[in-house]
């Protein structure tokens, strides 16, 4: 009986679980509860703006932290 050798392979590298393995070991989710009206106040400026909510979020803590 012939046997073929099967040669094994490393995995290939798979982006969308390294970018997920990143996420987890490197940042932490948190969520808050506003009035609706507050939440499309900051919909509409991100969109105006062109950033994303967490940017958002950054600039508003260093805005604060800096007028301390």
């Amino acid at each position: 009986m012939d046997r073929k050798k099967y040669i094994e392979y490393p995995n290939k590298f798979n982006r969308d679980e390294y970018n997920k393995k990143y996420s987890k070991e490197h940042y932490v989710r948190f969520s808050a509860s506003v009035k609706p009206e507050l939440k499309q106040r900051v919909d509409d400026y991100c969109k105006r703006a062109g950033i994303s909510k967490t940017e958002f979020i950054r600039r508003a803590i260093e805005m604060f932290e800096n007028n301390e």
